[in-house]
């Protein structure tokens, strides 16, 4: 039986590689992600299919509670049952429990709000964080997700990626720009990342949002990998004094550093 179940499997895989109809319900998840609550017309326009395919198979995403229907305007979004597996992914990792000390601590000493981070694909998603106690501060929601090369988190965790590795993540294409600081190329961010393994932190001056600075450092296990990453975001005019930068990358620096050795991890030698 499990041979026969092997067999099968080899065939669909070089069939195809993938599920077509898999394919399909990830790419509705992910607009409904993106966009919010939508009608099915609206997903068939977007998606570029068939009305009557988006028909079926968000019926079937209904019926295992992966999207809701509003009964009012009769759209679809997505359900909190995302959610709960996110939260249950972070929750097995052990990752933000045994980070939380030593970002209370950074939390303690600055005036910033304290994020953990970790790499998804071609983004950073925010699996905890500490918020600030000043009047003015950055608010980034749990489960959030931004594009790693615009933001300290995700460059954090792209500097100890080689050359090859980063060019193979974010293709060719230009850069998605954000501010007029976001890098436009990859050109310009491997420069940036060559000088964040240098100093052990990332700085993101504006890059993603004008007016907020954030600087971040890598976290790694035994093997030299970057599993997460910790940052300190705030206000920029909250930093405008001289080594104020160099300051705070220090603190998270040593924040990344204490959490990686808590947990028998290693800085690697870049390659």
């Amino acid at each position: 039986m499990a041979k026969r179940r092997l067999i099968t499997k080899n065939r669909l895989m070089t069939k195809s590689k993938l599920i077509e109809s898999v394919v399909r319900a990830l790419d509705i998840l992910e607009l409904l992600d993106a966009e919010g609550e939508m009608g099915i017309t609206e997903m068939a326009d977007k998606l570029d299919m068939e009305k009557s395919t988006v028909y079926r198979a968000i019926n079937t995403l209904r019926a295992r509670y992966y999207v809701s229907q509003d009964p009012d305007t009769l759209k679809y979004a997505n359900s909190y049952k995302l959610f709960e597996m996110g939260h249950n992914v972070v929750r097995n990792t052990g990752i933000p429990k045994m980070a939380y000390r030593f970002m209370r601590k950074l939390a303690q000493g600055s005036r910033g709000a304290v994020n953990l981070g970790v790499r998804d694909g071609k983004k950073v998603v925010y699996i905890d964080k500490i918020e600030s106690d000043e009047t003015v501060k950055v608010c980034m929601k749990i489960g959030q997700s931004i594009p790693l090369h615009c933001t300290g988190l995700g460059k954090a965790l792209l500097s100890f990626m080689s050359e090859r590795e980063v060019r193979g993540l974010l293709g060719r294409d230009p850069l998605e720009r954000f501010t007029e600081k976001t890098h436009g190329n990859v050109e310009d961010l491997l420069a940036d990342l060559a000088e964040i393994r240098k100093r052990g932190y990332s700085v993101d001056n504006e890059e993603h949002i004008m007016g907020i600075l954030c600087v971040a450092s890598p976290a790694f296990n035994a093997k030299g990998e970057a599993i997460a990453a910790i940052s300190i975001a705030s206000p920029k005019m909250s930093h405008n004094g001289p080594g104020c930068i160099e300051e705070l990358g220090q603190a998270v620096y040593e924040a990344a550093d204490g959490f990686t050795k808590s947990i028998g991890g290693r800085r690697p030698v870049y390659f």
